[in-house]
């Protein structure tokens, strides 16, 4: 049961905490209402109607007299929600009234909170704030319920979003109900999707990109750092990060000798393997000083397509969209399609596809783990394993395996 106090054209809802069945079965099985509408109150056949109208009482009370406590103190003015709201509970800080907050706020609040997950991570939920503004602005999460989300659904699907789009969605619309203190399991607020395949550069098209020539020093600096990420496994965000006087390091192999490599975090574990580096991966970053400079994520794209373009990746790539489990084929060369993030698809294929399927060797250097025993041992396995990923590198690499890419000048 509530209590709804309307004044000034304001309004305010106070859960009284009592709990009252609206009616129960009499002797001869007849319905019998147990609150009556006019009077507000419980009725005489409620079995403990007198304790129940009684708090109701107070509570009646309590409201109308905080309210001209207000007014005698300052006639003629108006009295807000939240001066009313810390007269009746002084003891208690007031709470926002989030059923008002935008999809938006909410999810910059959610954000704080989790703000020392990566930047990605952070940004992708973004779209869904974006896309509720402009399909019904004056909807707040506060109010989203299953007919909504179906008619939500719907939009998406008829603007033909990925399915792995709308999935992020969902998962942002769970934040934000999540945020609220509402329950997130029901099925309507699931989407499963089908995820369409993502693009791997071919042997040949890798050594291009090493190949090619720079026609501007921006565009040098994208085909090197996108390399060095694909020879070192780094997502864009680690990068930023990286401290190179920390981070690397030297790898002892069985035979004695030493090579280079880089600390990676395992993401399951927390635990740091070392990721051995091929030699043209160190002339990239003895070139740039171990250090790239930043740049937005948008930038990026653009370059690495222009030196994809004028590095001839032309081939024909089925950049297929899968919305509502339906393909829809659409063939375009690679250099329309690539992206910083091909980068570490392009390693960990590449790396099986020379190992004979040797799985092990991708998930060492892009830095995935299983949460097992063995895990105590990363630092073992990262010695055991660097033999056979520098093996593969040279089978990929060839002739550039210990070269440095081709520079501008």
């Amino acid at each position: 049961m509530r209590i709804t106090m309307r004044w000034h054209n304001q309004e305010l809802l106070l859960d009284t905490g009592e709990h009252v069945m609206s009616e129960k079965k009499g002797k001869k099985g007849e319905a019998v209402s147990l609150w009556d509408k006019e009077a507000r109150r419980v009725t005489r056949d409620h079995p403990q109607h007198v304790s129940i109208n009684g708090r109701l009482n107070d509570w009646e009370r309590d409201v109308t007299d905080a309210f001209y406590d207000l007014w005698d103190a300052a006639p003629f003015e108006k009295i807000t929600k939240e001066a009313l709201h810390r007269h009746l509970f002084p003891e208690a800080e007031a709470k926002p009234d989030v059923s008002q907050q935008t999809w938006r706020e909410v999810l910059e609040d959610w954000k704080e909170k989790n703000r020392h997950l990566a930047a990605d991570s952070l940004r992708k939920y973004d779209q869904m704030a974006t896309m509720m503004e402009s399909w019904r602005p004056a909807l707040r999460p506060g109010h989203f319920g299953e007919d909504v989300a179906k008619e939500y659904l719907n939009h998406l699907l008829d603007g033909e979003l990925s399915d792995a789009a709308i999935k992020v969605h969902f998962t942002g619309i769970r934040k934000c109900l999540e945020r609220l203190g509402r329950p997130t399991d029901a099925s309507w607020l699931q989407y499963s999707a089908k995820n369409a395949p993502q693009l791997d550069l071919e042997v040949e098209e890798l050594r291009r990109l090493i190949r090619y020539r720079p026609t501007a020093s921006h565009l040098a600096e994208e085909r090197d750092r996108w390399l060095f990420q694909c020879f070192s496994g780094r997502r864009y965000e680690d990068l930023e990060k990286f401290e190179h006087s920390r981070q690397r390091t030297t790898l002892t192999l069985e035979d004695g000798r030493q090579v280079p490599a880089l600390l990676h975090v395992q993401g399951k574990t927390g635990l740091d393997a070392a990721v051995p580096l091929p030699p043209i991966a160190v002339l990239i970053g003895e070139r740039w000083n171990w250090q790239f400079p930043r740049r937005r994520e948008q930038d990026r794209n653009e370059w690495i397509k222009q030196v994809a373009k004028e590095a001839g990746l032309d081939r024909e790539w089925d950049d297929r969209l899968i919305t509502g489990g339906k393909v829809k084929h659409n063939w375009r060369p690679v250099h329309q399609v690539i992206s910083s993030h091909t980068a570490r698809h392009t390693a960990a294929t590449l790396l099986k596809q020379a190992s004979q399927n040797n799985k092990a060797l991708a998930k060492l250097v892009l830095g995935h783990a299983d949460q097992d025993v063995t895990d105590r041992y990363a630092k073992d396995k990262a010695r055991l394993l660097a033999p056979a990923v520098l093996d593969a590198w040279k089978v990929i690499l060839g002739d550039w395996y210990d070269q440095v890419p081709v520079d501008a000048s």
